[in-house]
């Protein structure tokens, strides 16, 4: 599949943990034949069973450990056999190798954390595929290379099949993560290994680790979806999210750049354009004020300076950039928006405590599903909010109706959120409270 250059101020949703490939997994929980997964019987007495597995961990897991029986209850930082950790990091330096011409000769702005420009990645993501392993990066949220190797796996897996699978993830700041997939017939593992360029720019192997992935499908749209055995209560005070949700199949190339170009700069943080109903007759539920950065963004191609703004945004500047991605009129704004008549001027502040509530439905991501032209030459898209933090790949459907310029401008005409949508995600909650309007 070929990458393309994407729209830089696309929010990169990093993924955290790494996948390494040999063979598979897919649509299941443990590959539950009592969801319709076609789940083999592989030994018919318990304890060979046991003995089977056993003997599959023993090539990655310090079995012969104090408190053994309790870790793999647990499931999580079980003891790594040294073996397995050399090979993980060998393997890590060997990709970091293949890619650190392309790292040195990145864009990686003037940051205190280098970020390596859109384009490097790329280049670092195609050097990947020729491991022939699949491999993914942040940002890239719809596709795989060597897709088919991970799907294989995952089938396998839920076939019931032992087998081993390794798994490159590039990171944002042009790092590699390994992930290496191991199953046992019953429970799945994944060696995950981080590593990352040091001051002098050579490879540098962070950590490894070795956990039980706690629950898994793959879905019929072609997600991998899992789950981490995480530290639980009263172990810890606070609980962390062990969810992952990775593409596997690849999407159509014309749905993907829908999704880059007009959807991904928008998202469903900090604004309601693509969770709330709304159209030419009905624009009052809008959040203007907190949809202002992400247009700017999109016109732009760069974000907003952390003092812009402090006084409030121009009257004129907020408008004109509103009426052109919008149908809305300067006097609907007046009404419908935070706005200070006095100093003509529309209120603005940044997301932070208290402009926004974390929640998990907010870094979803919008992934196209069809596409309809219809006769007054606009375009409807039917959209599924995927969610990593939730483990789904459809919290909630919405049809969006977009008008796209030949120069490739645009203009957001309509959203509806489709059957119950509403009711499954966080209520939004404003940027700036909504009794500072005209309404």
């Amino acid at each position: 599949m070929t990458i393309k250059k994407k729209n830089k101020m696309i929010l990169f949703i990093i993924l955290t943990m790494t996948l390494s490939v040999t063979t598979g997994c897919s649509d299941a929980h443990k590959a539950d034949p009592a969801q319709g997964k076609k789940m083999q019987s592989i030994v018919t007495n318990a304890q060979e069973d046991i003995n089977v597995a056993e003997d599959f961990t023993e090539a990655f897991m310090e079995r012969e450990q104090p408190g053994m029986e309790e870790a793999l209850e647990k499931g999580y930082n079980l003891p790594l056999s040294q073996s397995a950790e050399e090979e993980a990091e060998v393997d890590c330096k060997k990709a970091m190798e293949m890619i650190r011409s392309i790292y040195a000769g990145s864009d990686k702005g003037d940051s205190l954390n280098p970020t390596p420009d859109r384009e490097s990645i790329s280049k670092m993501y195609e050097a990947l595929q020729e491991i022939g392993c699949p491999v993914t990066a942040a940002g890239f949220h719809y596709t795989m290379g060597n897709y088919e190797k991970m799907e294989q796996f995952l089938e396998e897996c839920l076939d019931g099949k032992e087998g081993e699978l390794t798994l490159y993830y590039i990171t944002a700041g042009g790092g590699i993560n390994r992930s290496r997939f191991l199953f046992d017939g019953t429970d799945l593992y994944v060696i995950d290994t981080i590593s990352t360029w040091n001051a002098k720019d050579d490879p540098a192997i962070a950590d490894s680790s070795l956990n039980r992935i706690k629950d898994w499908k793959y879905t019929e749209k072609g997600w991998f979806a899992y789950e981490y055995c995480m530290p639980e209560y009263p172990d810890v005070t606070e609980l962390a999210n062990g969810n992952n949700l990775l593409r596997v199949k690849p999407m159509e190339e014309e749905y993907i750049r829908i999704a880059e170009e007009y959807l991904l700069p928008i998202g469903y943080l900090g604004n309601n354009l693509l969770r709330s109903n709304w159209d030419a007759g009905h624009l009052e539920e809008l959040d203007y004020n907190g949809l202002y950065e992400y247009l700017f963004a999109l016109k732009y191609q760069k974000s907003m300076g952390l003092g812009t703004y402090s006084d409030g945004i121009p009257k004129e500047e907020f408008e004109t950039l509103m009426t052109e991605y919008l149908p809305v009129t300067a006097e609907e704004l007046t009404r419908y928006a935070v706005y200070d008549g006095e100093k003509q001027t529309y209120g603005w502040k940044r997301l932070g405590p208290l402009t926004y509530m974390a929640n998990r439905f907010s870094n979803s991501i919008p992934e196209v599903r069809e596409i309809q032209e219809n006769p007054d030459g606009t375009t409807s898209y039917t959209i599924d909010a995927v969610c990593e933090a939730m483990g789904e790949d459809c919290v909630m459907s919405h049809v969006l109706t977009m008008q796209i310029r030949e120069d490739g401008s645009i203009r957001y005409l309509g959203n509806q959120v489709l059957e119950d949508g509403l009711e499954k995600i966080t209520e939004y909650q404003y940027r700036l409270p909504q009794t500072d309007t005209g309404l």
